[in-house]
């Protein structure tokens, strides 16, 4: 921020403000908010009165005669807006705005600068034509009534309003709070035109008479020059840093929860996968029966941390191999047992009963099964994705457990349904 342009400024355009801002500096480039009686006081664009963009149809709108107001719309609309200004309505004061609507940052200074203010007296409001037809440059001489401050503050506002479907509204692209902070683009023709507006001498005498009246206002009332020179411009430094400091704080919540976001999604995959290879590996499991003492091992290792150990004739539950041990499920965790300790019921490459190998060549009496018989399992067996004693298994079935019959087939394999799963069975393990 360049503070020379804006001293140069204040002392040509706004008298009422200038020794004000140049004497509270500090407060004026922290918040990078221009307060003049805690109205803020439009400055314009600065350098562009002096350049050759403003258009000669721009000059000579100003130049007409400044006016007082006689538009009941016009004076309407710029009262509803002090009133829920003054009542911190930001809600209102969004309907009564547009294009650009009232930013975040600004809902959040009219609400902390409203606690301060009882009311806005004594409007009186003065126009000049705008660019089009319809539109206004507006300067509203009011006066600030502060809680628990006897005078009221002169001050002098700007507005730039506009038509559309034959409803005024302001133009908060050209309000003062984005004029000074740059919240929105403005419009090169607009904001040239309020340049050379700003600095006609009608308008100048108007700001010399409010700054009189001003001047006479702290002088004779030692509390509102305390409220202007101290105690307002504290507040919103004080305003400014809460403001920077909930922003931060906000974006840092954003992140962390972004970050909470990622890393639930990546639990909720790796809890997928391990749930999907549990589902597998229950599916491949296969019982089996100790023949010997023998030590439950952590891993796969005979020097690896022992768990506990299974007696002679204990069953457990297979649900792999690794190496020379089998892993099984202990306690509901999974462990590691010995192979040479253990007969299994089911071997899962060639067997699918204890007692009978695929490979089996003895005859064999079949029963012939119908669609929808249950039978009740004799034996543990295998329950395979196709008739076909090589293929995957899509199940264990156990012993005394019960599948219902979908369909025989003359190959010697019957479709049974399992649970909520279907597969095959060799017809004559079917007892």
């Amino acid at each position: 921020m360049d503070f020379n342009k804006i001293k140069e400024n204040i002392r040509r355009v706004a008298g009422i403000c200038g020794d004000f801002i140049i004497k509270n500096k500090r407060y004026v480039l922290a918040v990078a908010i221009f307060i003049c009686m805690n109205l803020v006081l439009f400055l314009g664009t600065g350098d562009k009165a002096s350049s050759n963009s403003t258009s000669e149809k721009s000059s000579s709108r100003v130049y007409k005669e400044f006016k007082e107001n006689n538009n009941e719309a016009l004076t309407k609309l710029i009262s509803d807006y002090y009133v829920a200004y003054a009542a911190g309505d930001t809600d209102t004061i969004q309907t009564l705005v547009s294009p650009s609507q009232v930013s975040d940052q600004e809902v959040s200074y009219i609400k902390f600068y409203s606690q301060y203010i009882e009311e806005f007296q004594d409007i009186q409001i003065f126009t000049k034509q705008g660019l089009s037809k319809g539109s206004y440059l507006v300067s509203v001489r009011v006066n600030l009534k502060y809680n628990d401050i006897a005078t009221a503050a002169p001050g002098l506002d700007f507005f730039y309003v506009q038509t559309q479907d034959d409803k005024l509204y302001i133009d908060n692209t050209y309000g003062s709070f984005n004029q000074n902070n740059n919240v929105v683009e403005m419009d090169t023709e607009i904001s040239d035109l309020i340049s050379v507006y700003i600095r006609q001498q009608d308008l100048l005498d108007k700001q010399a008479e409010v700054t009189s009246e001003y001047n006479a206002a702290i002088k004779n009332d030692s509390d509102l020059n305390t409220f202007m020179t101290i105690s307002l411009p504290d507040a919103i430094v004080s305003w400014n840093t809460d403001y920077n400091a909930q922003l931060a704080a906000a974006a840092e919540a954003e992140a962390q929860a972004a970050e909470e976001a990622a890393k639930a999604e990546e639990e909720a995959k790796a809890k997928a996968e391990e749930e999907a290879k549990a589902a597998e590996e229950e599916a491949n499991s296969y019982t089996g029966k100790v023949n010997s003492s023998v030590n439950v091992r952590e891993s796969a290792d005979k020097t690896s941390n022992k768990l506990g150990k299974l007696s002679k004739g204990d069953e457990i539950k297979i649900y792999g191999e690794e190496g020379d041990f089998y892993k099984f499920d202990y306690n509901g965790t999974k462990a590691y047992v010995t192979k040479s300790a253990v007969k299994v019921s089911t071997d899962t490459a060639t067997e699918d009963t204890q007692e009978t190998t695929e490979e089996t060549t003895e005859t064999t009496t079949t029963t012939v099964y119908n669609k929808g018989d249950k039978v009740t399992l004799s034996s543990t067996v295998n329950i395979r994705s196709k008739m076909d004693s090589s293929a995957s298994k899509v199940a264990v079935a156990y012993a005394g457990e019960e599948v219902e019959v979908v369909m025989s087939y003359a190959e010697g394999w019957t479709k049974v349904k399992y649970k909520s799963k279907e597969g095959f069975i060799r017809t004559d393990l079917l007892k």
